[in-house]
């Protein structure tokens, strides 16, 4: 088995940045945390131009780490932020954002999801 030696895209602890579906980066001043956004689950928040008796919710997983041993599920609910939290591989991650926001008559195809993520040394 080869080893990956290629150089990842790097984010700053603390500060919210953003990733696509299928996009790893690195922290720049903690290089074991490899965050890697592989798909969102699900998403049933309430599409724009829609009355909703429940706001839904958007579940991202993650994969950890430089041999992705752990896995986090966060779910993001409209309004909600503390929802939104998790803990893992000593660090606490924080989903601040889903996009794009579904739309009425409109489906998002899964390669097209971003999240925006904030991830804390604990």
């Amino acid at each position: 088995m080869a080893m990956q030696c290629e150089q990842l895209p790097s984010f700053e602890l603390e500060k919210p940045f953003s990733l696509q579906v299928g996009e790893q980066m690195q922290a720049a001043s903690a290089p074991e945390m490899i965050v890697h956004f592989t798909q969102v689950t699900e998403d049933s928040r309430c599409p724009k131009g829609v009355n909703c008796v429940w706001e839904g919710e958007a579940v991202a997983e993650l994969v950890l780490g430089k041999m992705g041993t752990d896995t986090l599920a966060l779910t993001y609910i409209p309004g909600r932020e503390q929802a939104a939290l998790g803990r893992a591989s000593g660090y606490s991650f924080r989903l601040l954002e889903v996009n794009p926001y579904p739309e009425k008559g409109q489906s998002i195809e899964k390669e097209n999801y971003e999240i925006v993520l904030e991830i804390k040394k604990e």
